[in-house]
């Protein structure tokens, strides 16, 4: 008796939580259910083993893994001074998983000679952008990734 019980008014308070965390939406779609969210870029500049910048490598950025959306992916390349500047980018919070990739895609510009790296969000540098609300919204972020990639040893 006990046991049912308790499984009834677990359900109820299930239940209440469901509709008060829908009731926490607003009408521009944005919710609110505790988890803080923030805007990024990453940008930084893409130099060979001499130091000289390398145009079309191709830049991703695989962020947060969340059980919603699954991990997100943002792709950009480096432009004629190997510099490179993701959009802005909305996560749930600021990935501590996150992981640029940088990938010589561009065949016969370069030939494919150099090799895939990444970096990780503990080697990256981190700069507040802009404040938050002082609610669900952390602010802006600029992290900086840059990277001297090595030419494949194959070559």
């Amino acid at each position: 008796m006990k046991k049912k019980w308790y499984r009834i008014a677990n359900g109820a308070l299930s239940a209440l939580l469901v509709m008060l965390g829908f009731e926490a939406c607003s009408e521009n779609g944005m919710c609110e259910y505790g988890t803080p969210t923030v805007d990024y870029h990453v940008t930084g500049q893409v130099t060979d083993a001499d130091g000289q910048p390398v145009e079309g490598i191709r830049v991703t950025t695989r962020g947060y893994r969340n059980f919603i959306n699954g991990a997100t992916e943002h792709v950009t390349f480096t432009d004629k001074d190997g510099r490179y500047r993701s959009e802005d980018i909305q996560e749930v919070s600021l990935p501590s998983e996150l992981r640029i990739v940088f990938e010589d895609v561009d065949g016969d510009e370069h030939g494919g000679l150099f090799e895939t790296d990444s970096v990780v969000s503990a080697d990256m540098s981190k700069r507040r952008v802009k404040k938050g609300d002082g609610s669900w919204y952390d602010g802006e972020f600029e992290l900086t990734a840059d990277k001297r990639l090595k030419l494949r040893s194959d070559f």
